[in-house]
C-alpha cells in the first residue's frame, strides 16, 4: 500500500456502538443486494437482518467476530470495520474475513479506506492470521480498485460479486 495513506488506528466498539453499526449495515446491505439484483426491495431489509444475525449470533465475540471504529491520528472517528471467521467452514484456519469496511461519507476520498484496510491487515497478522479475504459487489468500482491496488487477488467470481484474498507476511 502506498505509504502516504493516513494512519488509522482500530478501537474496539462498545456493544451499543456495534448494534448501531449492525443496524446501519443491515440497511446498506439490503440496498446493495437490491442493486445487485439478488433480493427484491420488499424482502431485502428482513433478509439482511436475518443474514447478519446468522453470522454474528447473540454473542458476536464468542463467534470470533470483532468490531472496531477506525480513528485518525487525532482520535477522530473516520469509519468502522467488522472482522470475523471465514463463512466457509472448509477455509484455512488462519484466514480471516472482512465482513465490512466503511469510511464515513464525510471522510471519503482522503485515503482513509486504504489506511483502514492496512490497520485491518495489521490486526489480522498480529493475531495470528496469515490471509485476509472479503467479498465485493462488482458494481462497487471504488472498492474493487482499492482492493486490487492493495494486493488483493480474485479467488472466485460470479456475475454479481468477487471474492478477493491477500496473503499477509509474517509480523
Amino acid at each position: 500500500m502506498p505509504p502516504d495513506s493516513p494512519e488509522v488506528r482500530l478501537v474496539r466498539m462498545t456493544d451499543a456502538e456495534r448494534e448501531s453499526a449492525l443496524e446501519h449495515e443491515a440497511v446498506e446491505y439490503a440496498e446493495a443486494k437490491v442493486r445487485a439484483g439478488i433480493w427484491s426491495a420488499e424482502e431485502s431489509l428482513r433478509r439482511s437482518r436475518e443474514e447478519i444475525r446468522g453470522f454474528v449470533g447473540d454473542d458476536p465475540s464468542a463467534g470470533g467476530h470483532e468490531f472496531f471504529m477506525g480513528v485518525d491520528a487525532s482520535g477522530r472517528r473516520i469509519g468502522w470495520l467488522w472482522l470475523g471467521p471465514v463463512p466457509d467452514l472448509a477455509a484455512p484456519p488462519r484466514r480471516r474475513w472482512v465482513f465490512q469496511i466503511v469510511v464515513d461519507p464525510e471522510e471519503r476520498g482522503r485515503g482513509y479506506g486504504r489506511g483502514l484496510l492496512r490497520a485491518a491487515e495489521d490486526h489480522v497478522r498480529e493475531t495470528g492470521g496469515r490471509e485476509i479475504a472479503l467479498n465485493v459487489f462488482r458494481w462497487n468500482a471504488v472498492a474493487v480498485s482499492l482492493y486490487r491496488t492493495s494486493g488483493y487477488e480474485v479467488a472466485f467470481q460470479d456475475e454479481k460479486a468477487l471474492e478477493m484474498r491477500k496473503r499477509l507476511p509474517s509480523p
